[in-house]
Order: structure tokens, then sequence, then C-alpha cells
């Protein structure tokens, strides 16, 4: 028989986790972690009360002391919950009991649970936001160099899935490059909003610490790295609800590059593809497929971001002071929002930084589609004497005749009296040049990239990559 894996959650999959999560993330939701966050918030708010008097000098190092995940019994915290029913308290009791018993009546003191528990939240999302902001990052200048290669390259603009114009594969990137700034400014613009602590007692009256409560929250939210509330947010979750429709933003704009990659490598068109590797297998019956399964796994976790952030709506209502309706919904739609978003992040990465680009067959594409694809440039030109209006009815008719019948255009405009009388074969030919009509595609191109890179502090700036997660005290306490 074989043995249970008792961790179902796909992002735990011993086999397909790497689909639906990254090794940072999940060590950022990770049960210890988690739990060495809520002790990391409960002794930094003893330290600060011991600065400001309110608890004894010698609690405050003791529950710090105490307040380490690998010295407590976890058998016993799992039978007090069983018992308790309380998300917190087996914790606290366990570290109570490593505390002198002088120490013990000192920690939690003044503090509801909600108040470590939403400031341990906020500093995950604090985590997530840094991987974000760094992968943002790279995937931007990934897209910056592929935008200024590719901003001479013509390529058929396509609207309604049908081909419509002439543009450059430059502008195409760079339209996805601007989009995901604007994400990245979404999140940097964000951060004061949404990363901020939580200190306010059972109602939020701070009544329980005394009269130094108001600096007590500023010292504790400064020595966490977060922001100061005016108010309790206990029960007023719009920060959480912005946190996740920004996954959601962000986890989409990458899904529609890489739809678009997918579009791009169908058989008909196949003018981009995703990396690709010998061994890698599109199909169990059908040995000649690849398949765009990245690009279509970074597509299954923008709707999964965008489901988990209509729970962020959810949760903006509660009853009264408190209630744990939307903070249960958090649990899981914060980790898993942030866990989907960071695989995005990963798999798009590995997509731009290889992603395949077959020059020659978007060439060949632009050009057989050459004369319908300035249709727009052929009506302005024949206007020019025939009147815009009489030029578009002419140029519809005749097109509509070369996708009917697979004739040329050109050759059905000069059947007609009007065009043999006003124009010459030669001048209409040299004007169905797709190169001719792209507008100011090299120039928006390069106009966004060139803003870009100096908003990211130029061409040359080293990206960040190593591992962002910090403990409270600046020390990473999860990476190896």
């Amino acid at each position: 028989m074989i043995a249970c894996n008792p961790i179902s959650h796909i992002t735990d999959s011993r086999f397909y986790a790497r689909g639906y999560s990254t090794v940072e993330a999940k060590k950022v939701f990770c049960d210890l972690y988690r739990y060495q966050r809520w002790l990391d918030v409960e002794a930094t708010l003893a330290e600060v009360q011991a600065r400001m008097e309110i608890i004894p000098v010698k609690a405050a190092a003791d529950i710090r002391t105490a307040a380490d995940i690998k010295k407590l019994d976890l058998d016993s915290i799992k039978r007090d919950l069983r018992v308790t029913n309380h998300s917190l308290m087996p914790l606290l009791n366990a570290v109570s009991r490593l505390c002198p018993e002088s120490s013990r009546g000192f920690i939690h003191f003044g503090a509801t649970t909600q108040d470590i528990q939403d400031t341990a939240q906020v500093l995950e999302m604090k985590d997530i936001m840094t991987i974000a902001k760094r992968d943002l990052r790279l995937i931007i200048r990934h897209l910056a160099r592929l935008a200024e290669r590719y901003k001479d390259l013509v390529i058929i603009g396509r609207t309604h899935t049908q081909d419509a114009l002439a543009m450059t594969l430059g502008l195409k990137m760079a339209v996805w490059l601007d989009e995901l700034w604007r994400d990245l400014e979404r999140i940097l613009e964000s951060e004061k909003r949404i990363l901020v602590a939580q200190l306010f007692g059972g109602v939020g009256t701070m009544d329980s610490f005394g009269a130094k409560a108001v600096e007590l929250l500023e010292d504790f939210s400064n020595r966490l790295g977060l922001g100061v509330p005016r108010t309790s947010w206990h029960n007023s979750r719009d920060r959480i609800c912005e946190f996740l429709n920004i996954v959601a933003l962000v986890t989409g704009a990458l899904a529609r590059i890489a739809d678009e990659i997918r579009s791009l490598a169908r058989s008909p068109i196949g003018e981009m593809e995703e990396p690709f590797h010998h061994g890698k297998l599109g199909s169990s019956t059908m040995p000649h497929k690849r398949n765009p399964e990245m690009c279509e796994q970074v597509v299954v976790l923008a709707r999964l971001t965008k489901a988990n952030a209509m729970l962020g709506f959810e949760g903006l209502v509660n009853e009264h002071e408190r209630d744990y309706r939307a903070v249960r919904l958090e649990w899981v739609s914060v980790a898993d929002s942030a866990q989907y978003l960071c695989a995005a992040l990963s798999f798009m990465k590995d997509i731009l930084s290889n992603l395949i680009v077959y020059e020659d067959r978007i060439s060949q594409n632009a050009l057989s589609a050459a004369p319908l694809i300035c249709t727009e440039a052929l009506m302005f030109y024949l206007g020019k004497k025939l009147g815009k209006d009489k030029a578009h009815t002419i140029i519809y008719e005749v097109a509509m005749r070369a996708v009917d019948t697979g004739q040329l255009l050109i050759d059905l405009l000069f059947e007609l009296p009007e065009i043999r009388q006003n124009f010459s074969r030669s001048e209409i030919e040299a004007l169905i040049d797709p190169s001719k009509h792209v507008g100011k595609s090299s120039f928006l191109t390069m106009n966004v990239v060139n803003d870009v890179l100096e908003r990211l502090g130029g061409r040359d700036i080293e990206v960040e990559r190593t591992c962002p997660l910090s403990g409270i005290d600046g020390s990473c306490s999860v990476c190896p």
C-alpha cells in the first residue's frame, strides 16, 4: 500500500508544485515561518513596551529568547489547538512554558490576537511585494531588450484575430512593457497604504496600552519596517483587497503576454515560441507536438488570482468592530494568490529570457498579407483623387472579393476603370510595402524603452536576483 502524503494542496505537491508556486513563496507561507513571524511580532512588542517602561526589561528579554520556533514543542501546540480552538494561544502557551514565571504575564501584553496576526500577514505581503518588484524589474529589462532589438521588424498587427495593419514587433512588446511598468508603479504606490502595522487592542481603542499607546504603536511599527495606521483596521479590509487586486492585475498582464506568445505560436502563424529543449514532450500520442504549456500555465495562474481577488471584496463586509469572516478568507486567498503570482513571474522570466522569435516567418507572413494589411494607406492614397468615401467603398468591395476568391487585391483593383484611369500599377505596387506603413512604431517603442530604463536607473544597472526574504531582525531565517 502506498504511504499517503498528507499534504494535498497543489502548491505543496511534491510533483506539481512548481506550476503553482516557487521555493521563495512557499517559505513565506510555510507553517513554521508563519509561526516564527507571530513570535517575532510578539517579541518586538515586548521590547518596545520594555523600552517605554510598560513591562520589565527582563521580561522582554525572556520573551525574545523563548520566542524561537525551534525551541517549542510543536506536538503540544497541535494538541492545544484542538482543545482551545484558538489560533494563537497554544503558541503563546508554548512560549510561556519556556519563560520564567515572573515574565509569563507580560507575553502578548495588551494586544489582541488579530493585532499580531494582521501585522504578521502584512509582513508576509511585504515579502511577496519585494519578490514581485525584483522579478518585475528583471522581466521589464528582458522586454526592453527585446523591444529595442525588434523595433524595426515589421509584423502583422491583428485585431479580432484577423490581419489588420502593419506594425513592428518592437511596438507590440513596448505595449507589454508599458503595462508591466504601470503594474510595478502600482505596487510601489500601494506600499504606503498596504504595509502598515496593527496594534489597537480588542475594539480599536488602545485602552489596554495605557497613556503611551500612540507612542507604542509608532515605535512598534517603525521597528517592524511598517507604516503607522491612523486607526484600527481590524474590520476594514480594503488594504488586503487592494493587495489581492494588484496581484490579479500583475498576473493578468503577464498572462496577456503569455497568451499572445501562445497565439503567435499556433501552426498557421508560427512567429514565436516559448523556450523549447530536447526531451520536452507536447503529447503522449502525437510526437510532433510542441505545446505552449508554460504560457498556458501563466494564464491558469492569472485566472486563479482573479478568482481570489473576488474574495478580497467579500472580505470588505464584516460586523461591528471585529469578526473573523474576512481574516479566515485571507489566510487562503493571500497565501494562494501570492504563490500563484510568484509562479507566474518565474515562468515569465524564463519565457522572455529564452523567447524564440522566428524573424523570417514574421517577415514572410507580413509580405504575404501585404496587399490587405496596407488597405488603410491605399484608401487614403486613392482618396486624394477619388475622395475618401469612394475610395473606402472601392477598397472594401475589392478586398471582400479578394478574400472570397483568393485573387490578388491589386489585380482586382485594376479591373476598375476609375483605378486604371487615375493610377499606375507600379505606384500602387510600391504603396503596398508593409515597411512603409508602420507609422511611428520605432519612435513609440524607443520612447517607452528609454523612459523605462531611465526610471530603472540606466541600461547597465544589475538587477537584484538574491532572495529578499528576511526576518524582522534583518536576517534571513528560512533560506538555506
